[in-house]
């Protein structure tokens, strides 16, 4: 029974439905009360189809992970609680029922599962082994997070046009980089060798903070994101608590990721959301002067990147800007 309650496939389910649910409270802020039908099944699809990731995990690192005391507690194929082959086919039946059900919410949430799936594949795979590398891990996790984190969106609607880019980009670094100082503990070389990875991080989480908590109408919920992280993170420095130890870690998101839910949920209750509305509205008098003090080097590259998101305002809009491009090549291309 303890192995059932707490394996590398249950004890993702919290976090993965909290990343889904960013998607959905965002909905509900922006565009009103979501559909409970659809974005049950949505939910359901993804926790399903995206298990097989952790199994398939597991086949691949059991070897490895015999060599951890930590690991042998709750991962299943290693901890010899489940043989390859019964991993493989549950991995094979995760995928496709959760495939199934995902094509069931739309064609757009179907094909995010598929780029999830795919991607991890790359993450994890013998024959590509990203997750080896900083540089790769930290490109390839934030793409896999921005998905999960946009998901829930997506499963409802195909709007753009409200879509809180910067700010879905914003939590996907910094979970990458959160991985990123658990998986590969760093440390003064590692941080050395990898100085410009580190940097461009860093910017590209700073700058899509700076405009999440400038334009998206939430200030406060941008405040309580990092002044309740930071209190977390320094008690647990008092402590004495290693981040990069599996069951701290999985403690710490277990504190965290419903901060991100409960930032925005708070603005619910009424005093709350009025002082946000009164902070939100002194930020809008004064954005202009704020952005004019940011130097061209960054507000050049996010304002090229802004206008050209705007040129869309669905994902049926992108689809047909792909099959006009395609069907110019296919005029170019002689018969």
């Amino acid at each position: 029974m303890k192995r059932f309650l707490f394996n590398s496939v249950t004890i993702s389910i919290p976090k993965n439905t909290v990343q889904f649910a960013l998607g959905v409270i965002l909905y509900w802020v922006y565009l009103g009360m979501p559909n409970i039908y659809l974005t049950g099944l949505a939910l359901a699809g993804f926790l399903i189809s995206y298990s097989a990731v952790y199994l398939y995990n597991d086949i691949v690192d059991h070897e490895d992970d015999k060599k951890d005391k930590e690991k042998l507690k709750w991962k299943l194929v290693a901890g010899g609680h489940m043989k390859i082959s019964h991993a493989m086919w549950m991995t094979l039946i995760f995928a496709a029922t959760g495939l199934v059900l995902s094509l069931l919410v739309n064609r757009w949430f179907f094909m995010m599962i598929v780029g999830m799936l795919f991607l991890n594949f790359l993450h994890s795979s013998p024959y590509t082994r990203y997750k080896k590398s900083l540089k790769k891990t930290a490109v390839n996790l934030t793409a896999i997070e921005f998905l999960k984190f946009c998901c829930g969106w997506f499963a409802l609607t195909t709007d753009l046009t409200r879509f809180p880019f910067w700010l879905i980009l914003a939590f996907s670094v910094v979970y990458t980089v959160s991985y990123l100082i658990y998986k590969f503990n760093f440390r003064g070389k590692i941080i050395k060798e990898n100085k410009k990875i580190i940097i461009a991080m860093s910017i590209i989480g700073a700058v899509s903070y700076v405009i999440s908590f400038l334009y998206y109408g939430f200030p406060l919920s941008m405040i309580f994101l990092i002044v309740i992280p930071m209190f977390i993170v320094l008690l647990f420095k008092q402590m004495d608590i290693k981040f990069h130890k599996i069951n701290n870690m999985i403690i710490t998101e277990y504190l965290l990721l419903p901060v991100v839910i409960l930032s925005f949920m708070i603005l619910a209750i009424p005093m709350v959301g009025i002082v946000n509305d009164q902070i939100a509205d002194t930020l809008s008098n004064y954005t202009g002067d704020i952005i004019d003090e940011i130097p061209d080097a960054i507000t050049e590259p996010v304002e090229n990147l802004t206008d050209e998101l705007k040129k869309y305002e669905t994902l049926e809009d992108i689809e047909d800007d792909i099959k006009e491009g395609l069907g110019n090549i296919t005029e170019i291309i002689p018969a």
